[in-house]
């Protein structure tokens, strides 16, 4: 039970982005692609997305239950 809670609560604390934040790259990225590589490609997709102002920036996942 203990373990649950931990889990859950350590699952509703994760940083994610913002609900109304729908990131497009523009950029084709092949299926065999390495995890790491694809990672990045979002990173900065976000990171341009947040400096052009549109999106916030990545909060505790239950600050979206309430919107």
């Amino acid at each position: 039970m203990i373990a649950a809670v931990v889990a859950f609560g350590s699952w509703s604390l994760w940083p994610v982005y913002d609900s109304s934040c729908v990131v497009y790259s523009g950029v084709y990225i092949p299926m065999n692609t390495p995890k790491a590589e694809t990672d990045a490609a979002v990173q900065r997709a976000y990171d341009r997305a947040l400096a052009a102002g549109a999106c916030g920036t990545k909060r505790a996942r239950f600050h979206n239950w309430t919107h």
